[in-house]
């Protein structure tokens, strides 16, 4: 699978539009590491991706921290080392984390200042990322060349949420979160605060893909999430529904009792029933492609993200590094209840169900109608999954992210539910 033109493509990983012969992608999409190079080469590198969040650290978000102009702060994102730069007008622009020159990192740490200065030969960048100086440098013939200077990133700004792109992106900013605004006009996002919760980040067994295709698919939850004390008793799953937009899509249901769900004010009006107007939205589960989820319930905001990894230099397969962070209102109108209560249950009993499919098998080429089984495929949406590297999942222990450490009694975040 080393070559990969873009006709070879469309043909292994063609998918039927009729979603009765549709297939799920061949075993090796799951476990190539030359289909995980492609992903990276071209479907990540031409998306808006979220710009993470530091991980479980006291003081402000690496966000505010740079509020102020001329503030800066390192970060990685699928192993690329990046920096965002607040320029003296407001602008937040990202660049390469690496000099010019020799290739030394520039920034090390967040701080701020005039212009950028490599700590290993002094050269110097201005907030632009435009060459200004170095020593040795002085009156050279046809310099500085524009591979002197820092590459500017493309960047777009969701309220407190930052995203950037490698390349030219497939599509415009506004068709990822167009919708989303469009559904929450009532929720201040300037108002959401992070809440430190433990095991923010962790690599778990499966493709990434599959951890994306669990999110979107909604008849696991009657099985995954059913009763007593499951997702399955706090919703109306006769009302559930899904929305599919050109880059996102959007999962919602009523809940079963509406004071476990949304004021009404504070989404769009669109989701007030005329024939039952005490009905009241449960959660609202954004997916932004490729592998955001911004989950938003009547407490405030859950925000999911499933990034790639390769398991060694060529590895069989790649794992999720699942990146999660809590953000409840600092101000008015949401409120804390039955859903903060639940919702760390729901992502215990989805990676329990994920870790259970990684240890299954089926013979190879055994179909099932919306799904093809390879060779190292699993039962459920994780047909596709590797069963080789289970280290990972193993070391794992689900009692480590038990939300609820912090003392706070239920209602208040805690999951009083005792491990599945």
């Amino acid at each position: 699978m080393a070559m990969w033109g873009r006709e070879a493509v469309e043909k292994a990983f063609f998918v039927d539009p009729d979603i009765a012969k549709a297939e799920t992608l061949p075993a090796y999409a799951f476990e190539d590491p030359d289909v995980l190079s492609l992903e990276l080469g071209t479907l990540f590198a031409k998306t808006w991706l979220l710009v993470p969040e530091k991980t479980a650290e006291s003081g402000p978000s690496r966000m505010d921290f740079l509020r102020s102009p001329g503030s800066r702060a390192p970060f990685s994102i699928l192993g690329r080392e990046l920096f965002l730069q607040r320029s003296r007008n407001g602008e937040l622009r990202c660049f390469p984390n690496v000099c010019t020159h020799a290739w030394h990192t520039l920034v090390q740490a967040p701080g701020s200042g005039g212009s950028i200065v490599c700590p290993q030969h002094g050269r110097r960048f201005d907030e632009d990322g435009r060459f200004l100086s170095q020593a040795g440098f002085e009156n050279l013939e046809n310099f500085p060349r524009e591979e002197d200077h820092l590459a500017r990133l493309q960047t777009a700004s969701f309220d407190q949420f930052m995203f950037v792109c490698f390349e030219e992106p497939q599509a415009s900013f506004q068709s990822l979160v167009g919708e989303l605004q469009k559904s929450i006009p009532g929720i201040d996002l300037g108002g959401l605060r992070r809440r430190i919760v433990g095991n923010e980040v962790r690599e778990v067994e499966g493709n990434w893909k599959q951890h994306a295709w669990n999110y979107m698919d909604n008849y696991h939850i009657r099985f995954v999430h059913k009763g007593p004390g499951g997702l399955a008793d706090g919703v109306d799953l006769s009302t559930y529904k899904t929305e599919l937009y050109s880059w996102s899509a959007l999962q919602w249901v009523y809940a079963r009792d509406p004071a476990h769900g949304f004021d009404q004010k504070l989404l769009a009006d669109r989701f007030r029933d005329p024939k039952d107007p005490g009905l009241r939205v449960f959660a609202l589960w954004w997916f932004l492609f490729p592998n955001l989820a911004l989950n938003f319930y009547p407490w405030g905001l859950s925000v999911n993200l499933w990034m790639p990894v390769r398991i060694g230099r060529t590895g069989p397969c790649s794992i999720g590094i699942i990146t999660r962070w809590m953000m409840r209102s600092s101000s008015g109108g949401m409120r804390y209840g039955w859903t903060s209560r639940w919702t760390g249950r729901i992502f215990r009993r989805s990676e329990k169900w994920l870790r259970e499919c990684g240890r299954g098998s089926l013979p190879v080429d055994v179909s099932f109608r919306g799904m093809r089984l390879g060779r190292t495929g699993s039962i459920g949406w994780s047909s596709n999954l590797s069963s080789k590297n289970s280290s990972f999942l193993e070391s794992w222990d689900p009692a480590d992210y038990q939300e609820g450490s912090d003392g706070k009694q239920p209602g208040e975040g805690q999951c009083d539910e005792p491990r599945d």
